[in-house]
């Protein structure tokens, strides 16, 4: 095993192990207190600093793995990267102390992220990168909890783990074509312009799905009352062509459109919920199911200036013990 450790020094600086040609195990260590920038191998995330709590780099084979270790007194790490890509065949995996753990990772250099292999937590994971975002058609993203985007992050939010984004400064796209699945947690997904493909599959079974398409966006809270944005309508466009699921759904832009599948089925009686909320237009023409398989149906919220049900509109708010609330208007 060829190993190098790297840590803040004290009165001396100790030399590196020497590595041995043809092992193909790395070992990184990012201290937080030196700030250390060490590039990653591959063309996997690459090039980090650790700049909240400590992050450790292990590279065997096409599996690079990230071992976190939350900032003093928080319950969360950040680490910044000069490139983040997941590509085809490979995977990156953050391994954190717990489910409830976050590791907030922004791309501080110039190229987009494009994650086409395999992405997975045991914790949450936030990804921030303003040259944008693509998850692709075969791609899976496994985490407790989630959360990309486009639009910036502030060191001092980053620091402290604040999750707002935006600094009015433009971002660029993000888009999901692939598969991503937040175990226990929320799904949420920023930019300016945000497109779900017609393959994409985004389902947080015990969370909420949420595409907010802003200037500024700030998670708060857990679920579509978690989520404070502002949009400037026509500029911020969200789409859906594919499948979001979770106990509830929701969109948030300027202007929207959704002609995919929508499913929000809450485990509790009170049925699913599922907003779709414009400041200019919002058109469906596509399926949305709030749903009650124990109790009453859940609750639709079709919302814009103008609101457009199209010809392969359907809406179901049913329930096993009796239908649910569909409000479609301004």
């Amino acid at each position: 095993m060829s190993r190098r450790h790297y840590q803040q020094p004290t009165t001396r600086a100790a030399a590196p192990a020497p590595a041995a040609a043809g092992h193909r195990l790395l070992l990184l260590a990012i201290a937080l207190a030196g700030g250390f920038t060490v590039p990653a191998a591959q063309a996997q995330p690459a090039g980090a600093t650790a700049i909240h709590g400590s992050a450790v780099l292990s590279q065997q084979g096409n599996k690079l793995v990230v071992t976190t270790q939350n900032g003093a007194g928080t319950s969360h790490s950040a680490i910044n990267w000069q490139s983040f890509n997941v590509p085809g065949g490979t995977t990156t995996h953050f391994a954190q102390p717990g489910a409830t753990s976050t590791s907030i990772n922004r791309v501080v250099g110039p190229d987009p992220s494009s994650i086409f292999g395999t992405l997975s937590s045991n914790g949450r994971l936030v990804l921030v990168n303003p040259a944008g975002i693509a998850v692709g058609a075969g791609a899976v993203v496994d985490t407790a909890g989630f959360t990309a985007s486009t639009l910036r992050m502030t060191d001092a939010d980053a620091l402290s783990g604040r999750l707002r984004f935006g600094d009015g400064t433009p971002g660029g796209p993000l888009r999901v074509d692939g598969q991503i699945l937040a175990r226990q947690g929320d799904i949420v997904l920023i930019g300016q312009k945000v497109e779900t493909g017609a393959q994409a599959v985004i389902e947080s079974p015990q969370g909420a799905t949420i595409l907010a398409a802003g200037q500024k966006v700030e998670v708060t809270g857990r679920g579509l009352e978690g989520i404070v944005f502002e949009v400037q309508a026509p500029s911020d466009q969200a789409v859906n062509l594919g499948t979001l699921k979770g106990d509830a759904v929701g969109v948030f832009a300027g202007t929207l459109k959704h002609s995919g599948l929508i499913q929000a089925q809450a485990v509790s009686t009170g049925g699913g919920k599922v907003v779709l909320k414009a400041v200019g237009d919002s058109l469906v023409d596509g399926s949305i199911t709030a749903s009650g398989a124990n109790g009453v149906g859940g609750a639709i919220d079709v919302l814009g200036q103008r609101v457009g049900l199209m010809d392969c509109a359907a809406l179901d708010a049913s329930g096993a013990l009796g239908g649910g609330k569909i409000r479609v208007g301004g």
